[in-house]
């Protein structure tokens, strides 16, 4: 079964909300349906296109748990923290199937 990877370029809009509200709890929620982070930084080496404010990649054991944690009621709650306070015009956020 291939991995899912939860994938984030964030733009913040008011970066003290989200980091305080959505970044400081999301990784209790993901852990509770077997994901964990592999990237959560501002730090890159920015070599083309836009320029985000951090970077973020997911790890799930299947896209049915990533999928599972994001229809979840934990992540709903504070999904309003992530997209009202980052530019989701601007950003991406996206669920990648891995190679098996």
């Amino acid at each position: 079964m291939a991995k899912g990877y939860l994938i984030a370029l964030v733009k913040f809009t008011n970066p003290d909300n989200f980091m305080t509200n959505y970044g400081a709890v999301v990784a209790d929620v993901f852990a509770k349906f077997d994901g964990r982070f592999l990237v959560r930084t501002p730090k890159v080496t920015h070599q083309e296109g836009r320029q985000f404010d951090i970077h973020v990649i997911a790890e799930f054991p299947s896209v049915e748990k990533a999928t599972e944690a994001l229809g979840s009621d934990e992540y709903k709650s504070i999904k309003p923290h992530r997209t009202d306070n980052s530019d989701t015009e601007y950003g991406s956020f996206m669920l990648a199937e891995g190679l098996e």
